[in-house]
């Protein structure tokens, strides 16, 4: 388990239980959202949720909405280095604008948690090969250098970048029951662990980290 510190540790930036690229994972109303919340409360320097539905201001508490990008890059500046919280919400024009100029800024101000809920909406053949927007591409591979690390959630990670899988050092896998998807993971935490997926309770989810074992963690809140 990672501890709970924040800098720049053994090459990755550090909040709280968040380094480098995690993943959560799994079906609707199963706690995505709920335990993305907890991870990021424990975080004591800057947050940013993008909010890719527009649809969690009533979830998510203590946040500053901001839904333009030259707002959020003169908020993030004010407060760079410090704590802050910063909910995203793209409510006019085009998705996949918003989260290339957000990610542009989150990089070029440093030091912050990028969380985004329902990656797989940004992600796509559109894209070309990498299935990711240059802006997310960078982050991905290169965002320990600007002092960056990405939390992000779907339901259906075989419609997420494989190229943010497989930088993963976590992964939340909540209930899962699609053929596809548990096959997906099994070279993650092995077959016999993508078999408890489909059994899992609301709140509940195995626990990966890079080069451990997988561990069961949660339950109703």
């Amino acid at each position: 388990m990672f501890l709970n510190k924040r800098g720049f540790i053994d090459g990755e930036y550090q909040d709280g239980e968040l380094r480098g690229c995690v993943f959560l994972a799994g079906k609707r109303g199963m706690g995505k959202t709920t335990q993305m919340d907890r991870l990021l409360s424990g975080c004591s320097g800057g947050v940013l949720f993008f909010d890719s539905l527009s649809k969690h201001a009533g979830v998510l508490k203590g946040y500053h909405v901001i839904s333009e990008p030259g707002p959020l890059r003169d908020y993030l500046l004010l407060y760079r280095g410090r704590p802050c919280r910063v909910l995203y919400q793209p409510r006019a024009g085009s998705l996949d604008a918003h989260f290339q100029a957000v990610c542009l800024i989150v990089r070029a101000v440093g030091w912050l948690i990028l969380a985004i809920d329902e990656l797989d909406k940004l992600c796509g053949p559109r894209w070309g090969d990498s299935r990711m927007c240059p802006e997310l591409y960078h982050l991905v591979n290169y965002g320990r250098h600007d002092r960056v690390s990405l939390v992000a959630t779907a339901r259906r990670p075989t419609s997420v970048a494989r190229g943010y899988t497989s930088e993963c050092l976590a992964m939340h896998l909540f209930r899962i029951t699609e053929k596809a998807d548990l096959k997906y993971f099994e070279d993650y935490i092995g077959a016999a662990n993508a078999a408890r997926l489909p059994g899992l309770a609301p709140y509940q989810f195995l626990a990966w980290q890079e080069m451990g074992e997988a561990e069961l963690k949660g339950g109703r809140r």
